[in-house]
Formats: structure tokens, C-alpha cells, sequence
């Protein structure tokens, strides 16, 4: 990487942003060719789990703190937690294999909404997977703290996003990087969660919601 830049950043990178302006196309890509390379040379996948946020914020319109699924980003973070959990093992049938995932995150203003999330799934009883779920780190890019991985996870999530969204190339196309990692079996799973089914998550929200106040249960008329 070049000395001028403290740290990579996906978007900024694509686009020649913030501390990449000026940084001529050529040596970006070599860049991008080089860390997409290190990826397909070692035993690194990307998942993904994205939302679609103008419906969601419908349904939340607070920015950090919802009562529906916390927040946009928060709302995805279970959904990346499960991908993780389940790209441990290839078995069709939810097992206990003896071994748990560490998970490294970002630190930034949604931590403290990211930290209840995780603590919530890898409590609960009902979940599958909670058994391969292990410490939950969170770090920053740069500094003290840095964890260095988070680089790389920068550029799952910039690819998630961009396939999701169907997003127009730029100056430097997303595409072909994408299909390269597909290409060289480095994507194992990214979800997507259309309006259609947050409306029935948020529906069955409400179900239960009711029923914790009222003391009534669904069950109870079947």
C-alpha cells in the first residue's frame, strides 16, 4: 500500500476519495489486484447479509435505538453472525462440531447496539448456532487498536452492497473483482432481506409484542 495512505478503505479506494484523491487509477488497481490475490491464496471468505434500508427505516425511524431490530446496521449483523457460524461446517444438518467462531468489529458509534446484539443471539436458547459463537472483539483500523482484518472485511462489505444495490461501475469497476472471488470460490454466501419480508418480521414483531403484554400466547387458540 501506498506510505501515503493510512488504511484501506473500499469505497474511498474505488472511487478516488478522502485519502486516495489523487492517487492515479493504475496504482489502485494494482492495489485491489494484489488483495484480491492474497484472499484467493489463503483460506478466506466473504458473506454478506444486507437489508433494504429506505423500507426499514418505515418501520424504524430512529437512526441508532429501535425497538425493531435496533438499528439498520444492527439489523444485519444477525443475519452475519449465522453465515459466519454456518461456513464453520458443510453439514446440511445444524450440529454441535466442538469449535466456536471469534468475531472482529468495527468500534465505532453503533458498538454499544452491535455488543447487546451479540450477547442476545449467543444467549438464546432457540438459535442453532449459538454454540459456535465465540468472543466478539472490536477494534478500530488504525492505531492502538487496530485489527488489521478489518481491512479486509471492508471490502466484503463494500461487494455486498454493490451487488445488492446493482450499483453502476465507476472510474474503477466493482464487477470484475466480484466475479473473481465468485470465480475463485471465495464467496460463500451473501442474503439479502427484501420490504416483503421485513413487513412479516415486523408483523410477527408487533405478535409478540402483544402477547408479552397481554399474557396471551398464538398457540393458545390452536
Amino acid at each position: 500500500m501506498a506510505k501515503y495512505v493510512e488504511y484501506f478503505h473500499a469505497t474511498d479506494c474505488f472511487g478516488g476519495r478522502e485519502q486516495w484523491k489523487g492517487i492515479l487509477i493504475p496504482e489502485r488497481v494494482a492495489l485491489l489486484d494484489k488483495l484480491t490475490d492474497l484472499i484467493l491464496a489463503n483460506h478466506i471468505f466473504m458473506l454478506g447479509h444486507a437489508i433494504d434500508a429506505k423500507s426499514y427505516k418505515q418501520f424504524a425511524p430512529a437512526p441508532k435505538v429501535n425497538e425493531f431490530l435496533g438499528n439498520k446496521y444492527v439489523a444485519c449483523f444477525g443475519g452475519a453472525i449465522e453465515l459466519a457460524c454456518h461456513s464453520m461446517d458443510n453439514s446440511p444438518v445444524p450440529r454441535d462440531i466442538g469449535e466456536q467462531c471469534a468475531f472482529l468489529i468495527e468500534r465505532n458509534e453503533y458498538t454499544p447496539t452491535a455488543a447487546q446484539t451479540f450477547v442476545a443471539i449467543k444467549n438464546d436458547p432457540i438459535l442453532w448456532y449459538r454454540n459456535r459463537i465465540g468472543t466478539d472483539t472490536y477494534g478500530d483500523k488504525t492505531g492502538d487498536a487496530k485489527i488489521p482484518l478489518l481491512q479486509v472485511a471492508d471490502l466484503g462489505a463494500f461487494m455486498t452492497a454493490k451487488y445488492f444495490s446493482d450499483a453502476p461501475d465507476g472510474p474503477i469497476p466493482w464487477r470484475p473483482y466480484y466475479e473473481k472471488l465468485k470465480t475463485g470460490r471465495r464467496v460463500f454466501h451473501i442474503v439479502h432481506t427484501p420490504e416483503s419480508n421485513l413487513k412479516i418480521f415486523k408483523g410477527l414483531h408487533e405478535t409478540l409484542k402483544r402477547e408479552a403484554e397481554t399474557g396471551a400466547s398464538y398457540w393458545d387458540e390452536v
